[in-house]
């Protein structure tokens, strides 16, 4: 799993909740740890999880360190467009997708004819995700998911995991010590969440086991189960580059703005390198993730779907890009701005502040740069004669900053 899958793994996952579990709050000391397993041991067993697979995963337990230590870890700087593409999307990625997939293509035919999800989809998230199954982690992911549940305050969300985990054990017939993955829990080939395993694992080889990390045909039939469950479906891809019309209006450049994708052509968006866009009347928007000095692209109905699997736009982004390179088509063409440099989170939370004093942004104060603070910076520069395309550039930052 690459740094930058690490970065956005927890908000990527909170989407694939189920029931949320009533677990004792942030527990403090070795009897508050022992007392939140309690709870999430009587939980588990009101879900059909025998008594003695919790006893057995629970035996001996402690919390570990290390994963609350990296829990606590907040990434400095806010990472721009060409640092995580470029950090994701490299000519060794795609040339090992594309060996892996010719290596598989029988099953990725056969997955795509029953689920809908071409194989160089599946191959992108294999890479961007473990780099092809070289890197699953080796944490015990029933001892990280009970650290974060009961030594951290997001005790809803990993208990439930943590209930997921037990119910694995029991249904495939594992140890908690087989049963290994990320610092936050994200286990195999595809790096699934313990209730994402629940829901969307298929045993694709039928040997009455569930086995993503061994096991490529129950990974792929799984990551192909849970696309199309997620929304992915047959025809666009998630998103292309494109190049704009002289005079496009950049306000128009938001996820927010949807257009039948047949009307951006209309308004002369073309795909990179002058072909037409699809005569579809899917909807559609566009987005500028370096400001409109970078690559345009537009993003179909997929993209949602992938954004299910990781809610982080520049993840999705490289998904898109990623496929379409192991599948032989051509790299982004537009290349971002060299002055595009990381913000730290810091500035990001001064540029909140400064926004929300001005009276356009209304939201928390939290550094991230997210589709509202983005929003707010375009009011910011469509009131300052900047180009409206919600970036905050270095000019953008020093015209606020001198407010």
């Amino acid at each position: 799993m690459t740094p930058f899958t690490k970065l956005t793994l927890l908000a990527a996952t909170t989407a694939f909740l189920s029931t949320p579990v009533l677990a004792p709050a942030f527990a403090q000391g070795d009897s508050g740890f022992r007392d939140c397993l309690q709870g999430i041991k009587a939980e588990a067993t009101r879900q059909g999880v025998p008594a003695a697979i919790a006893d057995r995963a629970f035996q001996g337990l402690t919390p570990d360190q290390k994963v609350v230590d990296l829990d606590g870890r907040q990434p400095e700087f806010s990472l721009t467009y060409a640092k995580y593409v470029g950090g994701t999307v490299s000519a060794d990625r795609i040339a090992k997708g594309q060996q892996r997939m010719a290596q598989h293509r029988a099953l990725l035919d056969a997955l795509q004819a029953e689920y809908g999800v071409p194989p160089q989809y599946i191959m992108a998230f294999w890479g961007i995700e473990t780099n092809y199954g070289t890197y699953m982690g080796d944490f015990r992911v029933v001892r990280s998911v009970a650290t974060l549940a009961c030594m951290t305050k997001r005790t809803v969300f990993f208990s439930n995991e943590t209930v997921q985990a037990l119910r694995i054990l029991n249904m495939n017939h594992m140890t908690s010590e087989q049963m290994r993955g990320s610092w936050a829990g994200a286990m195999g080939n595809m790096q699934f969440m313990p209730s994402t395993f629940t829901k969307w694992a298929v045993d694709r080889d039928g040997n009455g086991k569930i086995d993503i990390w061994n096991s490529l045909p129950d990974a792929f039939a799984s990551a192909a189960n849970f696309l199309r469950g997620i929304g992915f479906k047959p025809g666009l891809p998630s998103s292309e580059e494109v190049f704009l019309p002289k005079g496009f209006a950049l306000d128009q450049a938001d996820s927010t703005v949807e257009k039948p994708v047949k009307a951006w052509a209309a308004m002369g968006v073309k795909k990179a390198g002058g072909g037409a866009l699809p005569a579809s009347d899917e909807p559609a928007s566009i987005l500028l993730p370096a400001g409109f000095r970078g690559p345009a692209f537009i993003i179909y109905p997929n993209f949602k779907a992938v954004m299910n699997w990781n809610r982080s736009t520049l993840y999705a982004l490289s998904v898109g890009i990623l496929a379409r390179q192991i599948a032989g088509g051509p790299g982004v063409q537009q290349a971002a701005p060299d002055d595009d440099q990381p913000i730290s989170r810091d500035t990001v939370i001064d540029i909140q502040n400064r926004l929300a004093r001005l009276g356009l942004y209304k939201d928390d104060t939290d550094g991230l740069l997210g589709p509202k603070t983005r929003s707010a910076l375009r009011l910011f520069q469509q009131q300052t004669s900047l180009p409206a395309d919600g970036h905050p550039s270095a000019e953008t930052v020093r015209r606020l900053q001198s407010r």
